[in-house]
């Protein structure tokens, strides 16, 4: 393997890491946000219904 193939591989192995750290990053952002959506239904006092129709509306996936 010649230095400039191990450079590269490197620097994919760094891109690697950082991409995996920022999705485990978005997916704690996710759950906060879910928790903010059914906090919001609660409020609002939508039933599940309404709920789905509402985040389908919008393009978000229900769950």
């Amino acid at each position: 393997m010649t230095d400039r193939q191990e450079i590269a591989i490197l620097g994919l192995k760094r891109e690697l890491k950082t991409t995996r750290e920022r999705v485990r990053e978005l997916k704690a952002q996710n759950i906060r946000w879910c928790s903010v959506a059914h906090t919001l239904k609660k409020l609002a006092a939508l039933d599940e219904d309404k709920f789905k129709n509402l985040l389908q509306a919008e393009s978000l996936p229900f769950e």
